[in-house]
């Protein structure tokens, strides 16, 4: 079968915004194999986001057979590429763009059906996910949340009885983020955890990543800690979550892309490029203060006050009915 190669080296909330464009390659009626990073592979295999008439399949872009396109053409095609294009009649790249070496390797196998992109980071005046639309000849269109896969509904199903919660509302707070410049201060979520609490038999769960290693003992003071879940098992949990806080982080892409309810918090990057899609985000910034302050790093109670975050929450339990 013809198959579409998609070369996309992002992270977690790249990959969610990357979703969209994916989509779309991946109805064109060819098997489409993505290389990306591990977690892309675990993302696109805990997400229904093709027909199940459409073929998908992962491989992780670290190969060395990847590394070889950026080297310079021989005069005779690499007995490693070869084998692995002899199937693909067209590649969608946002790798490799600023080395000539690799469109002319990747030409020699796909001639004429090549493409290649430069990766988004904030280039252009429009939303990660438009561009990426764009480049491949669609315009604007906002993507919808996903539906996970039968496998981890059910895993998050038996999550929730095994912990007791099946007549609990959860709220799920992601305190990390990759940078530590946008991390909101660590005794907000402290406070906004205590206030869900404190309403009545209502649970917190926090969802640490790799940045937040070592800091385990001190969030299990506020709710229960998970800190090594896969992350199709972090989507199954924050698709059930009643709410979920977190800070402008791929995990909070994540949660949009799963249709969860509640808040994103930002500081120094750009909502209009960046703001999670698909569900129910809304985005806590504070605009003035970071026009006087631009270049302030870690976001203060004086930039986004706990009180606000409160308010956002309390107005989306209303909302949410019981729980999930």
């Amino acid at each position: 079968m013809a198959r579409t190669l998609v070369l996309f080296p992002g992270s977690l909330g790249d990959c969610i915004c990357f979703l969209p464009a994916l989509q779309a390659l991946g109805t064109r009626g060819k098997e489409l194999v993505v290389a990306g990073r591990e977690m892309t592979g675990a993302v696109l295999g805990a997400l229904s986001f093709l027909p199940q008439k459409f073929s998908l399949q992962t491989v992780s872009i670290e190969r060395d057979l990847f590394a070889h396109l950026f080297t310079p053409p021989s005069d005779t095609k690499d007995e490693r590429l070869g084998p692995f294009f002899s199937s693909v009649t067209d590649v969608f790249s946002w790798s490799g763009s600023l080395y000539p070496s690799v469109r002319m390797n990747l030409e020699r196998y796909c001639p004429g059906r090549v493409h290649i992109f430069p990766f988004f980071s904030g280039q252009l005046e429009c939303h990660a996910s438009t561009y990426y639309l764009r480049c491949i000849g669609i315009g604007d269109s906002l993507p919808h949340s996903l539906q996970l896969e039968e496998e981890w509904q059910q895993w998050g199903e038996e999550y929730w009885r095994r912990n007791g919660w099946s007549s609990t509302r959860i709220l799920v707070i992601q305190p990390g983020s990759g940078g530590v410049k946008k991390r909101w201060a660590a005794d907000g979520y402290e406070r906004v955890a205590q206030w869900w609490m404190n309403t009545g038999g209502q649970h917190v769960c926090i969802l640490l990543g790799p940045a937040e290693i070592g800091e385990e003992v001190h969030w299990k003071r506020f709710g229960r800690v998970e800190s090594s879940l896969d992350l199709a098992q972090v989507a199954s949990i924050l698709s059930r979550a009643t709410l979920y806080i977190g800070n402008d982080s791929g995990v909070s892409h994540l949660a949009g892309a799963v249709g969860a309810r509640g808040g994103a918090i930002f500081g120094p990057t750009r909502p209009d490029q960046w703001r999670p899609l698909g569900g129910a985000i809304t985005v806590v910034r504070n605009q003035t203060y970071r026009k006087e302050n631009p270049n302030r790093e870690g976001i203060s109670l004086e930039e986004i006050p706990v009180q606000q975050v409160i308010n956002l929450l309390d107005q989306w339990s209303g909302s949410a009915g019981g729980a999930k």
